[in-house]
């Protein structure tokens, strides 16, 4: 038998205490007293004895009795609290409703109606959006029933929800099937956007739920045609007040044939179809076209703006474009403009300060003066008022290849005519028992001695200015070739003459092929100059005097004023005014062989070439004309002061 020694205040006591927990009545309960209540404890010490029960002395379980439609449970003597379970049904206690847990008596039978569904599947089909979808309000029951379990508890509460279940039965009428379904969307008109596996999504609805058992086919967007430019916001014809420093401010310019804008085109929409077989129109793609301006044009597919001349590009509106290769400044150029540099013409409504530039592919305009700057242009140029130190440099292509043709047509001169006299000198009879080198040499030290000096000054040219397309290989290897045989002990090495000659050949060729033509209109016009550097590949005319200034123009001359001190070098006809002065440093006057000078008034201490030959003057003249007549130079003169 069992037994167990425990401690409490009663007898009585600790019999209800072990009779619950063993589940057992009071009297199957033996106790044998072990300790009394004394000084020292005031508990009762005893020697719990049972004897095992068989299955019927416990307390009988509660009773479900299953009727066919309802639960007739019968709580056993344990119970004390019925929890209901409204979703699995109904229950009812003496005729009355319960849905919050209540007591139980012994004897009280509470009944249960558990919730049954014969199964139940229906929808709704739903048109949305004008035909573009249809949904399937879906209700969806499943046959079936709550049972409740056959073994109750005989614990104090009896929780109905955790002794039923779900029990399914067999589908009865009320469940719609998939032909249902086809009917339905038949009687609808839907012929298309049927969606693959919609039933099983329907079957899936567990209660209530929407499907989507047809949809439209969207119609595809367009593509609309894009812009891609390449000048930047769209901005009004007004320049004057934009920085011009293209360097600086990095303005953008371009070049003949740059691309200014791209036009990708687009493509139209793809049309739908809505669940009832309707078309659903695309949009239209939206597309552009270019507005062209000056200066620019369409390539042959229309898709490009392409520049017809270097400039700055401008972009008026979205769509317009031109190409502006005329820039004009109404104000100084100084500080707050920048330098200028632009591939056009360029005008200035005002003044160049000093350590600024004017870099133009076209002409350049100044309505004032200019300071101690520099002005390049290739089309020419116009200073309204004064010209204050500082460079200008007109047409320097055309600068640059008469300063070539010159300097070679110099050298093959004076080489052509010391070969001849050393060929001379070689066949002579004093000179059987010199070498050909050592005539070469003989006769350039006596006669030629400044035709080493003539080519180093020739080689330099070139090589400074090689990247020029007139520059080829060939010269630049005669032009060293004849450096190498003129200088040091060239001259003395056996094979000089016979390279010294082909090189000859080479530069009266080369002299022959190079023409230089000067734009008619190619000029420079200014009020006044003082100390300043001009090259000009066209004409010069300064309408009231230059001072100590360095002037170098391939065309013709003229000064309306004075020309005082200083050194002009000129190509073509040169007329002065009043040359030279009492009181200043000499004034030197270069003209070509073919040129013709005049001057009205000229002072003493003025120095004049004609091609190599020097003419000083020495006291003042009037109508002074030096020019070449039959080889010689002719000087026409009449004295100021005479005797």
């Amino acid at each position: 038998m069992p037994e167990k020694v425990v401690q409490a205040d009663s007898l009585e006591e600790i019999k209800e205490e072990w009779a619950l927990k063993l589940k057992l009545l009071p009297e199957d309960l033996t106790l044998e007293v072990i300790d009394k209540p004394s000084f020292f404890s005031r508990q009762w010490k005893v020697r719990l004895i049972w004897r095992d029960q068989p299955q019927s002395s416990l307390l009988d379980p509660s009773q479900a009795i299953w009727d066919g439609t309802k639960y007739l449970i019968i709580p056993s003597d344990g119970v004390k609290t019925f929890i209901p379970y409204q979703q699995a049904g109904e229950v009812w206690l003496n005729g009355v409703l319960q849905s919050e847990p209540f007591k139980v008596n012994l004897g009280d039978q509470v009944e249960f109606y558990p919730l049954v569904q014969k199964g139940l599947l229906v929808w709704e089909l739903d048109v949305r959006f004008q035909g573009l979808s249809i949904v399937a309000k879906v209700k969806h029951e499943q046959p079936g029933r709550y049972v409740l379990a056959k073994d109750l508890p005989t614990e104090a509460e009896l929780d109905l929800a955790q002794y039923v279940s779900w029990e399914s039965l067999p589908s009865q009428e009320g469940m719609w099937d998939e032909a249902r379904l086809h009917a339905d969307l038949q009687h609808l008109k839907v012929v298309h956007g049927k969606r693959q596996g919609i039933w099983a999504e329907i079957m899936a609805v567990k209660g209530l739920g929407e499907v989507v058992v047809a949809e439209a086919t969207l119609p595809v967007a367009p593509i609309h045609s894009q812009l891609i430019d390449f000048v930047g916001d769209p901005q009004g014809l007004c320049l004057e007040e934009q920085k011009i420093d293209f360097f600086a401010s990095r303005v953008k310019l371009v070049e003949e044939g740059a691309i200014l804008a791209r036009k990708i085109p687009g493509s139209p929409g793809v049309p739908g179809k809505d669940v009832f077989g309707r078309n659903l129109p695309a949009s239209v793609n939206k597309d552009f076209k270019f507005r062209l301006k000056k200066n620019v044009h369409l390539s042959e597919d229309e898709l490009e703006v392409i520049a017809d001349c270097a400039g700055q590009p401008l972009r008026l509106d979205d769509r317009t474009y031109l190409v502006e290769n005329v820039y004009i400044l109404d104000k100084d150029v100084d500080l707050s403009t920048g330098s200028i540099e632009f591939p056009g013409d360029v005008y200035v409504n005002g003044n160049v300060q000093e350590g600024l530039r004017i870099f133009a592919g076209g002409k350049i305009e100044v309505r004032g003066s200019v300071s101690h700057a520099e002005l390049r242009s290739e089309k020419g140029t116009k200073i309204h008022q004064n010209l204050l130190g500082g460079k200008v440099v007109i047409g320097d292509k055309f600068v640059f290849r008469s300063e070539l043709l010159r300097l070679v047509s110099e050298l093959r001169d004076q080489l052509s005519i010391c070969l001849r006299r050393t060929e001379e000198l070689i066949k002579s009879p004093g000179a059987m028992n010199l070498k050909p080198g050592q005539c070469l040499k003989l006769i350039m030290e006596k006669q030629f001695h400044q035709l080493p000096k003539l080519s180093n000054q020739v080689e330099k040219f070139v090589l400074e200015n090689k990247d020029d397309e007139v520059i080829t290989k060939g010269l630049i290897v005669s032009i060293r070739s004849a450096k190498h045989f003129l200088t040091g002990l060239g001259p003395l090495d056996p094979q000089s003459i016979p390279f010294l000659q082909r090189v000859s050949q080479a530069l009266v060729q080369f002299a022959e092929n190079l023409t230089v033509e000067i734009p008619e209109k190619l000029s420079f016009v200014v009020r006044y100059v003082q100390g300043s550097t001009i090259e000009c590949g066209g004409s010069f005319e300064c309408q009231k005097g230059t001072y100590n200034s360095d002037i170098r123009v391939e065309g013709d001359v003229s000064i309306e004023g004075v020309c005082r001190g200083g050194k002009i070098i000129a190509g073509g006809q040169v007329r002065i005014h009043e040359l030279g002065g009492s009181e200043v440093s000499s004034t030197f006057v270069q003209i070509s062989p073919n040129s013709h000078l005049y001057v009205d008034y000229c002072h003493a201490n003025v120095i004049i070439a004609v091609g190599k030959e020097i003419i000083r003057i020495e006291e003042a003249y009037r109508k002074l004309e030096i020019y070449r007549e039959k080889g010689r130079v002719e000087v026409e003169k009449v004295r100021v002061n005479p005797l």
